[in-house]
Parts: structure tokens; C-alpha cells; sequence
């Protein structure tokens, strides 16, 4: 018997079960990459909303600072920085407080919204979301 006959060969099992490493692993990559692939778009989709709603209540609470009351002018750049962002002005509950500020008074825009988490094959969550945003009036009446 030659010293090469009666080694084992490195890297190889028994009989027939070169291949079962390959098939293992073709079963459970999928199962673990595919949730944290869909964890990440969902939460990446919710942290976007986030960041939409905080610049579009500091615009308008800037807007509210520089008028010095809540009007049309304040509604409508919220609404263009919320379609900026791809938010759908209509969904979004707007407020601002007070209604006319006195110069140095702090105004006060909240936004809220509601998102959603779709999971696939496990449903759908609703998602609380607001942002806020304080500045001081800048006009005297």
C-alpha cells in the first residue's frame, strides 16, 4: 500500500455528501437575507418620512416666524416641502400655535402622519410619526 492510498483526502466526507454544505446553505441564506433586506427598506422608508416631515415643519415654522402668524403662505410651503419629499400633503395633520404671534413669541408647527410597515407574509403596522418645530415670530403687530 503506496502512502498516498492511505490518507484520507482532505476536504472530502463520506460518500455522497460532497454537495449537502452547497444545499444547506442555498435553503437558509434566503431565509435570513430577505428579512433583514425587507427590515431595512421598511424602516429606510419610515426614517425618510421622518426626515420629510422635520424639514417641512421647519419650513414652515420659519414661514410662521417671518409672517408672524399662520396663513396661507405657511399651508403652502408645508405642503411643497411635504410633495418635495414625496408625502402626500393630505395625509399629513398640520398645526400651528398661535395663530399671530407678537415679535420674539415662540410659533410652534407640529406634523403628524401615520406610516406604514408592511411586512410581507406577516402584515401590515401603523406607525405613529410627528415632527416639531419652534422658532420666534420676527414681525411686530
Amino acid at each position: 500500500m503506496s502512502a498516498r492510498e492511505g490518507r484520507a483526502r482532505p476536504g472530502r466526507g463520506r460518500r455522497g455528501q460532497e454537495g449537502v454544505a452547497t444545499v444547506e446553505a442555498v435553503l437558509v441564506v434566503p431565509l435570513v437575507l430577505i428579512p433583514v433586506l425587507v427590515a431595512v427598506v421598511v424602516f429606510g422608508h419610515l426614517s425618510h418620512l421622518r426626515t420629510v416631515l422635520d424639514a417641512a415643519a421647519a419650513a414652515g415654522a420659519r414661514q410662521a416666524a417671518v409672517g408672524g402668524a399662520d396663513g396661507p403662505a405657511v399651508r403652502s410651503r408645508i405642503a411643497a416641502e411635504l410633495s418635495g419629499g414625496g408625502v402626500s400633503p393630505g395625509s399629513v395633520s398640520v398645526t400651528v400655535e398661535p395663530a399671530v404671534a407678537a415679535w420674539g413669541q415662540p410659533i410652534r408647527v407640529r406634523l403628524s402622519t401615520t406610516g406604514s410597515a408592511p411586512i410581507p407574509f406577516l402584515g401590515s403596522w401603523s406607525v405613529p410619526l410627528a415632527s416639531e418645530f419652534v422658532t420666534r415670530s420676527e414681525v411686530t403687530h
